[in-house]
């Protein structure tokens, strides 16, 4: 061999240790850094859906007078498919249903499909909705009140006050999500 060949050696195995620990250290915090991005895309998208949610309910306090599956409603049972119905077909002043608009069912619709919560990836639970009749509270005791439920489905709706939260509750979500 000659000199020069002599002088061009290559990487040292320390020196390829030290290079692989250092992507090693790079990769896991890139990886921990995307693994957040989807909780934020998941909080982001349940404000956004909450808040089309209740102007939708204010749009229909708006047209008949009273929030759907209240007292004066037609549903006032506060039967979860018809109350999603009424949101997203049209009403009578009462608050019956239809899928075509004629001059009888001449309100809505206020949704063009029923926003899911995010949080949930099994349809049933995402779009559900459990609809308190009884109770009229202001949206920071309501609050209160679902934070300390189990929260196990999409949102949680009083319908004597029109105020709907994510139905998540404390136990396995974070508290906050209840307060967006």
């Amino acid at each position: 061999m000659t000199k020069q060949m002599k002088k061009q050696r290559g990487f040292s195995l320390a020196e390829l240790l030290i290079v692989v620990a250092i992507i090693a250290v790079l990769a896991t915090v890139v990886a921990m850094n995307m693994g957040g991005s989807d909780t934020s895309a998941k909080e982001a998208k349940l404000r956004a859906n909450l808040k089309i949610l209740r102007e939708a309910l204010i749009a229909y306090h708006a047209d008949h007078g009273f929030f759907p599956a209240s007292p004066n409603d037609y549903n006032s049972s506060g039967d979860q498919k018809i109350f999603k119905r009424q949101l997203t077909w049209f009403t009578d002043e009462k608050g019956r249903v239809s899928t075509k608009k004629t001059d009888r069912y001449r309100f809505g619709p206020y949704l063009q499909k029923f926003p899911e919560n995010p949080f949930f990836t099994d349809p049933d639970s995402a779009d559900y909705v459990e609809i308190n009749t009884t109770d009229e509270r202001i949206l920071e005791r309501l609050i209160l009140a679902v934070k300390r439920m189990n929260g196990n489905n999409g949102w949680y709706y009083e319908a004597r006050s029109g105020n709907v939260v994510p139905n998540l509750g404390g136990k396995v979500f974070p508290d906050k999500y209840v307060e967006f």
